[in-house]
């Protein structure tokens, strides 16, 4: 496992993506949340993003403490979310979306790496 976890090495995994599907469902528990895939590799990691962002911005103005326990329950830092409003307010939905998907897809090629390499 490489020090550092950097994304653009499994955004074009489908596998990967299709466990991050998966693992931000049961994450989101009982919200509802459905995400579809094109196939394309190539694009599946935007159609993520671009399928969760309405879903975040909606919790931001409607169910903000639900919001906040989805993050606690996914291990996203606070200080990530917090620094997501800091430049341009408007964009902080997409990033916040992105922190998301990113430390889903960091869990599920973490666990991937220990089913593989268990000692």
């Amino acid at each position: 496992m490489p020090e550092k976890f950097e994304i653009k090495n499994y955004v074009n995994r489908l596998d990967l993506l299709n466990e991050t599907v998966e693992q931000i469902k049961k994450d989101f528990g009982e919200s509802g949340i459905t995400i579809h895939f094109s196939g394309n590799v190539q694009t599946a990691y935007e159609e993520l993003i671009d399928q969760i962002l309405p879903f975040i911005q909606q919790l931001l103005k409607s169910n903000y403490s639900h919001l906040m326990q989805v993050l606690y329950k996914i291990d996203v830092p606070e200080k990530l979310f917090k620094n997501s409003f800091d430049e341009d307010p408007a964009d902080a939905p997409k990033k916040i979306t992105e922190l998301i998907v990113k430390r889903e897809l960091q869990k599920v090629v973490i666990r991937n790496h220990y089913k593989k390499n268990p000692s």
